[in-house]
C-alpha cells in the first residue's frame, strides 16, 4: 500500500496578527449598508486564529487590483513559496528531486500556463521523465485529494516516488469592492501558504522507520450543492462563494459519508487516534467534534494549525500532517482519518496507519 514519507511546509514573509487584520477590515466594511459589520466583527476572535501569513504587505491591499495583477502575484509568489516547501520535504526525506516519478500540484487561487509544477521543474532538477499533474478546482479538499490521486497512482508503481503539492495565496482572493458577508468571513480566515508531501509505494515505502500507511480512501460528490462553496470569477479576481451552512452540512452530509467509509473498513469513531483533517474554521472543527464524537485532544494539530496560519485552503491539511508527525503523539498502530469538504460541493477522506519499525536504509 502507498506511504505518507513526510510533510514539507512554507509561508510566506509577512505575518499579520488577527487583530491587525480585524481593524482593517472594519474599516472597510463599515461602507457597507447591507448589514451591521459590528456585530460580525467578533468572528475574528470566536476563529481562534491568532495570525496568519500573506505574500504581501498590508498597503497591498489599501488599493482594489485587477485580476491580472493579482495572477501576476500568484505565478511569481507562488513558484517560490511551492519551490521552498518542495526543498524543505526533500530534505526531511533526504530524497533528490530526480528520485520523485510523479508531482501532484494543487491549486484553486491563481493561474498559470504552463502550470507552476512546470516552472519548479526547472529549479528543482527534476528527472526529465517526470509526470506533471496538475489539479485545479477542487479547493480545500484538494489536499485531501492529492494523496488520494497519488495513492492511485503509486499503487500500479509502487517501487516509485511520488510528490503532491498544494499551493494557496488566498489573500489574493480578496476583492475590496466586495462587502457582501461571504468576504467578509473569508477575510477572518483566509491565508497564503504552500505543503509538499513526499509518498511512496509499497516497495520503496519500507525503506523508512516511521511512516503512515494509507489503508483507504474514499471520495464522494453530493448532487445540487454548487452554491456551497467556490469562486465566481469577476473582473476584480475570484470572487469567494461561501455559505453561512457549511457547518452544519459536517453534521447533515459529512457525518454520514464519514461514518458509512468507517463501517466499511470495519470501524467507529473512537478507534480513530488522530483526526488530521482540514481545519476549515473553528466552527467546522466544532462541527466534526460534535458530529463524530472526538476528543479535544483528538484535534490537537488541527486546532494549533489554524491558530498559528489560518485556513490555508487545499495546503492546510498537509500542514497539520506535518504538526502531527513533528509531534511526539505518532505511536505505531494508531490510526488517523483525514477529510475535507471542498466545491462540487464534495468530500475526500483517507485512513491511515502509523508505522513505525524496522531500521532506516539510506534515503530514510
Amino acid at each position: 500500500m502507498p506511504y505518507i514519507i513526510d510533510v514539507g511546509t512554507a509561508v510566506p514573509a509577512f505575518k499579520v496578527g488577527q487583530n491587525e487584520v480585524r481593524e482593517f477590515v472594519g474599516r472597510i466594511f463599515r461602507k457597507a449598508s447591507s448589514f451591521k459589520v459590528d456585530r460580525l466583527l467578533p468572528v475574528f476572535r470566536n476563529t481562534r486564529i491568532l495570525e496568519r501569513h500573506f505574500c504581501v504587505e498590508g498597503d497591498w491591499f489599501e488599493t482594489e487590483k485587477t485580476f491580472s495583477e493579482k495572477n501576476e502575484v500568484y505565478q511569481e509568489q507562488g513558484v517560490q513559496l511551492a519551490e521552498r516547501a518542495v526543498r524543505d520535504v526533500l530534505t526531511r526525506t533526504n530524497l533528490s528531486a530526480n528520485q520523485i516519478g510523479h508531482v501532484f500540484f494543487i491549486s484553486s487561487t491563481g493561474i498559470s500556463t504552463p502550470s507552476v509544477d512546470a516552472h519548479l521543474f526547472n529549479r528543482v532538477s527534476f528527472n526529465s521523465s517526470l509526470l506533471r499533474t496538475p489539479i485545479w478546482g477542487l479547493g480545500c479538499s484538494g489536499g485531501v485529494a492529492g494523496i488520494i490521486r497519488a495513492c492511485d497512482w503509486l499503487k500500479t508503481y509502487p517501487d516509485r516516488f511520488a510528490l503532491v503539492v498544494a499551493l494557496e495565496l488566498c489573500g489574493l482572493t480578496f476583492i475590496r469592492g466586495d462587502l457582501s458577508k461571504s468576504n467578509f468571513i473569508a477575510s477572518a480566515l483566509f491565508a497564503d501558504g504552500c505543503g509538499a508531501v513526499v509518498m511512496a509505494g509499497d516497495s520503496a515505502g519500507g525503506k523508512w522507520t516511521r511512516r503512515i500507511s494509507v489503508e483507504s480512501t474514499s471520495s464522494v460528490t453530493w448532487p445540487d450543492t454548487l452554491h456551497i462553496m467556490g469562486w465566481k470569477i469577476v473582473d476584480k479576481g475570484l470572487k469567494v462563494v461561501f455559505s453561512h451552512s457549511i457547518p452544519s452540512v459536517v453534521a447533515k452530509a459529512a457525518r454520514p459519508a464519514i461514518l458509512d467509509f468507517l463501517h466499511s473498513n470495519g470501524l467507529e469513531p473512537a478507534d480513530i487516534a488522530h483526526f488530521l483533517s482540514h481545519p476549515g474554521g473553528q466552527k467546522v472543527i466544532e462541527a466534526y467534534r460534535d458530529a463524530l464524537g472526538l476528543e479535544e485532544e483528538k484535534l490537537e494539530s488541527m486546532q494549533q494549525v489554524l491558530g498559528k496560519f489560518g485556513n490555508m485552503s487545499s495546503a492546510t491539511v498537509l500542514f497539520v500532517i506535518k504538526h502531527f508527525l513533528d509531534s511526539n503523539r505518532f505511536r505505531q498502530g494508531d490510526l488517523i482519518l483525514s477529510t475535507a469538504l471542498g466545491p462540487g460541493f464534495c468530500s475526500e477522506t483517507f485512513l491511515g496507519r502509523c508505522e513505525s519499525k524496522g531500521p532506516a536504509a539510506e534515503g530514510g
